[in-house]
C-alpha cells in the first residue's frame, strides 16, 4: 500500500525542520558566519506552547513521569510530545535538547 500524499508531506516537513535545526546548530559554532542558506535555516522551529513547556522541563532533567505529574497529563502524552520535539529539532536525546534550549 502506498503512502498518502498527506503522510508524505508531513514526512517531508519533519525532514526539512530537522535539517534546518541542524544547520542552525552548526552555524552557531562558526562565529558570525552569515549566508542566505544559513539565514533561511535560522528561522525558529515552530514548537507549540505545550511542546516548549515539556522540552524545557526535560532539558532541566525531569523524568517523563515527573513532567506528567507536574502537568497533569499521562506519561504517554509526554512521550508523544518529546517524540515530536525531537523530530522538529532534529535531536535524538535529552542532552542535545538541553544544549539547544539551555545553552542558547
Amino acid at each position: 500500500m502506498s503512502e498518502s500524499a498527506g503522510l508524505r508531506a508531513r514526512k517531508k516537513e519533519r525532514t526539512r525542520d530537522a535539517i534546518g535545526a541542524r544547520a542552525h546548530r552548526l552555524a552557531q559554532t562558526c562565529q558570525g558566519v552569515r549566508t542566505p542558506a544559513l539565514l533561511e535555516a535560522a528561522r525558529p522551529v515552530p514548537l507549540t506552547r505545550r511542546e516548549r513547556e515539556i522540552a524545557v522541563l526535560a532539558a532541566r532533567g525531569l523524568t517523563n513521569q515527573q513532567i506528567a505529574d507536574r502537568l497533569i497529563v499521562s506519561v504517554r502524552t509526554v512521550e508523544g510530545h518529546l517524540y515530536r520535539i525531537g523530530n522538529k529539532l532534529g535531536i535524538t536525546n535529552r542532552r542535545e535538547l538541553a544544549t539547544l534550549l539551555l545553552d542558547s
